[in-house]
C-alpha cells in the first residue's frame, strides 16, 4: 500500500492570479507530487477578474461571499458554507487534507477532514503579526495576541505541521505546538545558464553590475528601506550597477515618486509584475540578488535567486536566517541603512568575492529542489495516513 498513489486536497485562501509566495509553493509542491504520480486539487478563490474558466480540471474556483478591497490588498472570501464544496470533496475520495492557512479555507478544509475521517495537516507558511497593518480594525490586538493564537490552536488541531524554515519551527515549539513537525521548504527550479541573456543585455550596465530583487511591493518588503540603502551605496562606491526591482502591489506609485526624489532614476528600473517562470529569467541575468523584508518566513524567493546563481545580501528575518549561511552564499545585516549599503558597496567593490558566494549559491540551492520537498511531503502523508488508519 506505501506506492499507492495518493489523492491530497489542498485549500487555500489566495491563488492565482493574485502573485504571491502562498500559490508559488502550492503550485510547486502539486508539480512535484503529480510528477510522482499522486493527483492534487487545489480548493481555492474564484477570483472577479476570471472571466475564464479554469481548464485544469484539480483547481476547483469556489465562489465567494465578499470581494474585500482595500487601497493595499483584496481579500477574496469564499463562501465556505456552500454545499458544493462538500460535493466536490467527496466526489474525488480524497486521502489527505493539505491547508495553507489557518482560518476561513483552511478550517474548512480541516473541518472536512475531520467530518470523513481523514488525516489533516497544515503549512505555517505566514508570519501573520506582520501584515497586521492590512486590517481595519483591532490591529495591535491582532499583532501582538490573535495571530500567535490562532496559528496555535489550528497547529494543535492538526495531524502534522509543515514548517519551511528551523525558525518557524522554533516558534511553534515555543508556543507549545506539540504535534509533529516537518521543516520543508518550497522547492525551487534551477535556472539553466543563460535564460536571461535577453534581460543581461538590456540592462547590465557596461563594465558593470546588475542586481537584482523580487517581492510584492507592499510595505512588509521594505522597498523604501530598501531605496534609501542604494542611494547610500551610490554614495560609497563609484562602481557602475543597476538594480532591478521585480513585482507588482500597492506601493508601485509611492515607490515611483521615492525613485526620482532620491535621484536613483538612473540607477533603479521597477520593472513591474511578470509570471512566474519569467521570474528566474531576470534572476539568471543578474548578478546578485538584494533584500529587506522583514516579514518572510522561508525566503522562498532567497532559494529561486540562489537557483539563478545569485547570492544574496538581506536584513536579518527568519527567511533570511534560515537560508543565508555569512560568508558562504550571502551575507545578512542588521535593519540599517548605513549597514546594509556598505556590505553591498564592499561587493560591488569585489567582482571576484560576489561571483564566489553566487557558485556557493546555486550548490547550495540544489538541496531544496521540487522533487527533494514533493518526497518529504509524501512521507509525511504517508505517515499521517497510516497512524490514522491504525
Amino acid at each position: 500500500m506505501d506506492d499507492k498513489p495518493l489523492r491530497i486536497a489542498m485549500f487555500t485562501d489566495n491563488y492565482y492570479p493574485f502573485v504571491g509566495g502562498v500559490p508559488n509553493s502550492i503550485e510547486k509542491l502539486s508539480k512535484g507530487l503529480r510528477a510522482k504520480g499522486h493527483s492534487v486539487t487545489v480548493f481555492c478563490p474564484k477570483y472577479p477578474e476570471q472571466t475564464e474558466p479554469d481548464t485544469d480540471p484539480d483547481i476547483v474556483r469556489c465562489k465567494l461571499l465578499r470581494y474585500h478591497k482595500t487601497k493595499v490588498y483584496n481579500f477574496p472570501l469564499i463562501n465556505i458554507f456552500s454545499s458544493s464544496i462538500r460535493k466536490e470533496f467527496l466526489r474525488r475520495g480524497f486521502d489527505v487534507v493539505h491547508s495553507h492557512h489557518p482560518f476561513w479555507m483552511g478550517k474548512k478544509g480541516h473541518k472536512l477532514a475531520r467530518k470523513y475521517g481523514l488525516p489533516s495537516v497544515y503549512t505555517q507558511h505566514t508570519m501573520y503579526d506582520q501584515y497586521s497593518h492590512y486590517l481595519p480594525l483591532l490591529k495591535g490586538l491582532f499583532k501582538k495576541y490573535i495571530a500567535h493564537g490562532i496559528i496555535r490552536k489550528f497547529s494543535q488541531s492538526c495531524d502534522a505541521v509543515f514548517s519551511p524554515v528551523g525558525t518557524s519551527k522554533t516558534y511553534l515549539t515555543s508556543m507549545g505546538v506539540t504535534k509533529p513537525i516537518s521543516v520543508m521548504a518550497t522547492g525551487v527550479d534551477m535556472v539553466p545558464r543563460g535564460a536571461g541573456d535577453v534581460f543581461r543585455e538590456r540592462y547590465k550596465p557596461e563594465q558593470g553590475v546588475l542586481l537584482c530583487s523580487v517581492a510584492r511591493l507592499a510595505p512588509e518588503k521594505n522597498f523604501h528601506f530598501m531605496l534609501k540603502a542604494i542611494k547610500r551605496v551610490t554614495e560609497l562606491t563609484p562602481a557602475r550597477f543597476r538594480c532591478l526591482i521585480v513585482g507588482g502591489g500597492p506601493d508601485r506609485a509611492s515607490l515611483d515618486d521615492a525613485i526620482i526624489a532620491l535621484g536613483l532614476s538612473g540607477v533603479v528600473t521597477m520593472i513591474g509584475e511578470v509570471p512566474q517562470p519569467e521570474v528566474g529569467r531576470y534572476l539568471e541575468a543578474s548578478d546578485f540578488f538584494v533584500f529587506a523584508s522583514t516579514s518572510e518566513v522561508q525566503g522562498t524567493v532567497l532559494y529561486e535567486a540562489m537557483a539563478a546563481r545569485c547570492g544574496a545580501v538581506s536584513v536579518y528575518c527568519s527567511g533570511a536566517d534560515d537560508v543565508i549561511i555569512d560568508g558562504f552564499n550571502g551575507y545578512r545585516t542588521h535593519e540599517d541603512i548605513e549597514e546594509w549599503a556598505a556590505r553591498v558597496a564592499s561587493l560591488l567593490n569585489d567582482p571576484g568575492e560576489m561571483r564566489r558566494l553566487s557558485d556557493n549559491a546555486y550548490e547550495h540551492a540544489k538541496q531544496y529542489s521540487v522533487e527533494a520537498m514533493a518526497e518529504q511531503a509524501e512521507r509525511t502523508y504517508r505517515s499521517v495516513i497510516g497512524k490514522r488508519s491504525g
